[in-house]
């Protein structure tokens, strides 16, 4: 197919000149940058790839020795018949010491940390704007916060955080796109007036979603000295959709330029099956599926500036490509825009690097390691080794003797209790003793584990199954130091993901969205009440999201604020709780509340009495509190000393009675 750089940019659009103009500057600017930008990522693809591998468990020892070799699993790589090139006879171990519980422990860890509270993210207003809240119970900053998270919890940003996790533990950097999906579906329910049918359209979600990009598909700018994708020159990334996609994408008003030109010429021309079928995120179980659609294509979109002639110019451009394309020479131009995607001139990428190093990428936990691991790796294949070589009999048999005919003739399996018939007994001899240092590698591999240890600070401490004993004082050391690099890496993802993730997505909130909202939230008394987002309230303030895990304070209030939403609830299912023989501290809970908000000395504040004894504005003197001469019981009479105990205890004697009278005769006589 003829490239369009040798044709006319816009072909159904020839009006539009500096549409033209601008599409001609784009391709000439982009050609080469994507060619660069593709062969900086695919050179670092088979490492990605030998990562991914060793974090499923995929590849073997072999095929890991095996310079530039190929993803194998370990059933492949067990029946390979022995003596070829690169295989291992069917007895040899080929044990990879998984890197998967440094990735799974670091992000279960750190999503903890992120959604530590249902105020994971904190909308703050922006200094110079103080905006009025239409409800003066709740401040619009926390009405768009509620909306903000209601409307991410319904893209599933919950587990495409933790693959986002996972991803940047294992590679060091992790990419994802931000984009507005909406869905809706006809539903159905009775008519219970005339018993009929109504159908009705119905808005399954409308909300920002994350895509989280494969790393071998992206586009990153190879110059650049840190991870902020808004500083960059351009940012894009490679996808696959069908025929059907891409003109549905058209009909949205989305791809703008030479539709004919792909409708005519380029439904025939895509493939069925999917194109870098060894690519990142790839099961080796889909390998050779061919897809349902006919056609299929390759999309390089990317946003980014471009030189013109009046400086540099934010940009959008789209082009289509055959699956199995490694460059856009042969593609077409399906999309320009001259503006960003954003009204708020955000690109809507994110990324974050696990180890932050001057570059586009990061260093990840199981990258810095591979050395350790490999070498584990073999230690403990070669121990396997041994153990089947040595647990397993082996014998020296004289050759042309009666018992080399009978192995001829029969099996070469030795078992314990097999009986041996022979002419001679020198004809069978014991195999030597082979020596090995069993020992001596069992220390090795325990030195080695613990150096992996030290380097990654996941243990056995950290990971709750520690076998030796420890105090207290030891326990809570170890404890805190582990998880200083958790709590360090889980603020730096914060920082640079999460915290852009919240604001691009209350960006396509205020842009996206034309009619007020109705959210659910849980009032002060502990009821769900429904409350209005107005449309002048969503698209009129500005404001700043952070990471509610980056604010201390944030992270106290949030938990008092939850709090005081659980004290009402709690309260009415006191009396049931009663029933079962549950009561509930409530003094201890206000404790809590009170510590959260930063109140000192709250011992201070509450303080233990008797409830007996306890009366307002009373003195407190031990065995006058609670006793009055004018009190008189239900005879007339008046009430008896030592009733509740006196100055000299609790003991109703003669002299604990009289030191209360005398006692009770002095404050009598002072008023």
């Amino acid at each position: 197919m003829e490239s369009f750089l040798q044709n006319k940019i816009i072909r159904d659009s020839p009006k539009d000149g500096d549409l033209e103009k601008l599409a001609q500057n784009a391709l000439e600017y982009l050609r080469p940058w994507m060619q660069s930008s593709r062969d900086f990522t695919l050179t670092r693809a088979s490492k990605w790839k030998l990562l991914e591998d060793l974090y499923n468990n995929r590849r073997d020892l072999s095929s890991w020795n095996a310079r530039g070799a190929t993803s194998n699993n370990r059933q492949s790589s067990e029946n390979t018949a022995a003596g070829r090139s690169g295989a291992s006879p069917a007895w040899q171990a080929d044990i990879i010491l998984s890197p998967s519980y440094i990735v799974d422990t670091w992000a279960d860890r750190a999503y903890q940390a992120v959604f530590s509270g249902p105020e994971w993210l904190t909308v703050i207003p922006e200094e110079s704007f103080y905006p009025v809240s239409s409800d003066f119970r709740f401040p619009t900053s926390f009405k768009l916060q509620e909306l903000l998270i209601n409307r991410l919890g319904q893209g599933q940003v919950h587990t495409r955080l933790y693959e986002a996790l996972q991803s940047l533990c294992l590679y060091g950097t992790v990419f994802a796109k931000i984009s507005w999906r909406p869905h809706s579906c006809t539903s159905k329910r009775w008519d219970r007036g005339t018993y009929g049918i109504i159908e009705e359209e119905t808005e399954l979600y409308d909300c920002p979603v994350i895509e989280l990009i494969p790393l071998d598909r992206i586009l990153i700018d190879w110059r650049a000295t840190h991870n902020d994708i808004q500083r960059h020159s351009g940012i894009g990334h490679i996808v696959e959709k069908s025929y059907e996609e891409i003109i549905e994408m058209f009909d949205l008003g989305v791809y703008n330029v030479n539709r004919e030109e792909f409708s005519e010429h380029w439904r025939e021309s895509g493939a069925s099956q999917g194109f870098n079928v060894g690519s990142l995120g790839t099961p080796p179980d889909v390998v050779g599926l061919s897809s349902p659609e006919p056609a299929r294509f390759c999309v390089w979109e990317w946003h980014g500036r471009i030189p013109v002639p009046e400086g540099k110019k934010e940009i959008i451009c789209a082009i289509v490509t055959e699956l199995d394309a490694d460059s856009i020479d042969d593609g077409l131009l399906i999309r320009i825009s001259d503006s960003p995607a954003l009204w708020s001139g955000l690109r809507p990428f994110v990324c974050a690097h696990y180890t932050p190093v001057p570059g586009p990428l990061g260093i990840g936990a199981v990258e810095t390691n591979l050395d350790l691991i490999h070498s584990i790796s073999q230690f403990l294949s070669q121990s396997q080794d041994n153990a089947r070589l040595t647990a397993n009999a082996q014998l020296v048999v004289r050759r042309g003797s009666s018992a080399a005919r009978s192995l001829a003739t029969e099996d070469d399996f030795v078992y314990p209790g097999k009986v041996w018939l022979v002419d001679e007994p020198d004809d069978i001899q014991p195999f030597p003793a082979m020596g090995f240092p069993q020992a001596e590698v069992n220390s090795l591999i325990n030195y080695l584990n613990g150096l992996l240890e030290k380097r990654t600070s996941v243990s056995d401490m950290t990971l709750g199954v520690t076998s030796r004993d420890k105090t207290a004082t030891e326990a809570h050391i170890l404890q805190e130091s582990a998880m200083n690099t958790f709590a360090t890496r889980a603020d730096l993802f914060a920082r640079s993901f999460v915290e852009p993730l919240g604001r691009l997505a209350l960006s396509m909130i205020q842009q996206f969205l034309i009619d007020d909202q109705i959210i659910a939230i849980r009032d002060h008394s502990g009821l769900d009440v429904p409350l209005t987002v107005t449309i002048d309230e969503i698209q009129s303030g500005r404001y700043n999201v952070v990471a509610t895990v980056t604010r201390q304070d944030s992270t106290r209030i949030a938990k008092a604020q939850s709090i005081e939403r659980a004290l009402p609830t709690l309260a009415k299912f006191t009396p049931v709780l009663a029933e079962e023989g549950v009561r509930v501290s409530f003094s201890e809970l206000i404790k809590r509340y009170l510590d959260l908000l930063g109140i000192d000395a709250v011992d201070r504040v509450f303080t233990r009495v008797h409830p007996d004894l306890s009366r307002e504005n009373e003195p407190s003197n031990q065995g006058t509190q609670g006793f009055n001469f004018s009190e008189q019981d239900e005879h007339g009479s008046p009430r008896p000393l030592v009733e509740h105990g006196g100055p000299l205890g609790a003991y109703p004697d003669d002299m604990n009675a009289l030191a209360q009278f005398l006692q009770v005769s002095a404050n009598t006589k002072t008023q």
